[in-house]
């Protein structure tokens, strides 16, 4: 079987689509299968990328609306079996659907709305075109329940939900050491300023930010003002194995987005058996009930609450099932959709 992934990122991009998209091509690949990836470049001139399976990077202009000249035109000139494009906020979702590129998969990945102003200016007209591109799919995935009711409630299809898969990592001792960590793209939706306004409230705590983003200055000029720049460290390019250490060696794992389609994050840090704190909105909002030992919840904008929550289960470990999130098993779950579609 020839199998297309489409998507904005791929890796050295860091992010939840990228990371779901990194395990698609290296699990199918081992698999037999042959896998191209198709993914935005930035400013760098087109690319291929051989190994185990083949990475073609084109050309792309834009942040938040990034997007490239020459996306539909190498579609057409591509072959494969199945075509499995993600996100569905990306113009790489439209540009599958505009280049008749079919059968294909649609993992949405979808908030539901913008993340800056212009975007939610620009959302409601948007959602008519994302109404095609959803119907024109051959299958429709969802990566949590809350997703795939939110794109039954706008688009009228029901998509079926696959969760995002963990490798086996071995849990992490019990440990005294208060250090808090954040993963994240720092972006408002983000609400990292919320961790930084908790971390004033928690004398004796430290925070490693990992990630970047347009908020990075303006973070750094809060962390100043509140008084705890000398207790958070602000690390940019790690590695995905470096990602998973630092989540994996934190006390607590803190993820108060206001808008996550999963959070892999929260998996990981589960996974090597560090306790969550979480805002509880949207997907988020399930692994608090799925796991209420394991995940505790509070108002981001009560830095007093989200505080009490981190102490609440800082320096415990904890031991969830996380089967159903097996990567195998994840991995045997989209293999039966390319099957039923090839």
């Amino acid at each position: 079987m020839r199998l297309l992934l489409v998507t904005r990122g791929f890796p050295p991009r860091v992010g939840g689509v990228e990371t779901l998209c990194r395990q698609l091509a290296h699990g199918f690949a081992a698999r037999g299968t042959d896998v191209t990836v198709l993914t935005f470049g930035g400013r760098a001139p087109r690319s291929v990328e051989r190994g185990p399976f083949r990475v073609l990077r084109v050309p792309s202009r834009g942040d938040a609306f990034e997007w490239s000249p020459d996306l539909v035109r190498v579609l057409r000139g591509l072959r494969a079996d199945v075509c499995h494009v993600h996100n569905l906020h990306s113009t790489v979702a439209a540009g599958v659907w505009a280049s008749r590129t079919r059968p294909y998969v649609l993992t949405c990945h979808y908030h539901g709305a913008g993340h800056t102003p212009a975007a939610r200016l620009l959302h409601p007209a948007y959602r008519r075109l994302g109404r095609h591109i959803v119907r024109g799919a051959a299958a429709v995935t969802a990566v949590s329940a809350s997703e795939a009711a939110l794109v039954d409630r706008h688009f009228g299809i029901a998509p079926e939900v696959i969760p995002n898969g963990v490798e086996p990592v071995p849990a992490a001792p019990p440990t005294q050491d208060k250090t808090l960590v954040v993963v994240s793209r720092l972006v408002g939706y983000k609400r990292v300023d919320a961790v930084l306004r908790a971390l004033a409230e928690l004398p004796g705590y430290t925070l490693r930010v990992i990630g970047d983003g347009p908020q990075w200055n303006d973070l750094r000029r809060l962390a100043d003002r509140l008084a705890v720049a000398d207790r958070i460290r602000w690390e940019q390019g790690l590695s995905d194995a470096a990602v998973r250490e630092a989540v994996g060696a934190a006390a607590v794992h803190v993820n108060l987005s206001s808008a996550e389609a999963f959070s892999y994050t929260v998996l990981e840090a589960l996974a090597a058996g560090t306790p969550v704190v979480t805002s509880g909105d949207t997907a988020l909002s399930a692994w608090a009930r799925r796991f209420p030992d394991a995940v505790r919840t509070a108002d981001p904008s009560r830095p007093a609450e989200v505080a009490a929550a981190i102490q609440g289960v800082s320096g415990e470990r904890v031991q969830v099932d996380l089967g159903e999130y097996a990567l195998t098993a994840v991995l045997d779950r989209y293999q039966r959709v390319y099957e039923r579609l090839a």
